[in-house]
């Protein structure tokens, strides 16, 4: 299948003939592969895991993902490759949920991906 995560400010990664993805599903994790059902589902923060002969790993904050005809566009709020994922990068962002948590306008949306980043950063820097 022919697999694309983009930013509204780049495309991270685009290439065909991917054998599985696993995705951060807000209903939890979520495996596709070719011949999938047509899905449309947003994402949580997580780890996005791309199946080729080398797997590659890539770190969302959230967004939406949509599969039909053999083609996974994965669209991010923000995704770094976890191999380039610096320490100060991760800490930013806990630093930005950990701000929303304290904030008293949050709403529990907020509230809940902020917990989920916190807890899948959390999770990542001890891999």
């Amino acid at each position: 299948m022919q697999v694309d995560i983009v930013t509204p400010e780049k495309v991270l990664f685009s290439e065909k003939d991917i054998s599985m993805v696993t995705i951060p599903g807000i209903e939890g994790q979520m495996g596709i592969l070719d011949d999938h059902l047509p899905v449309v589902t947003f994402l949580k923060p997580g780890v996005i895991n791309v199946e080729k002969s080398e797997n590659k790993y890539f770190f969302t904050t959230g967004g939406v993902v949509d599969f039909k005809n053999n083609s996974l566009s994965i669209l991010c709020q923000e995704v770094f490759d976890v191999k380039d994922f610096s320490d100060e990068q991760i800490n930013n962002l806990k630093e930005r949920a950990s701000k929303k948590l304290e904030d008293t306008k949050s709403t529990d949306h907020d509230i809940f991906i902020s917990n989920a980043l916190i807890d899948e950063l959390n999770l990542l820097k001890t891999k």
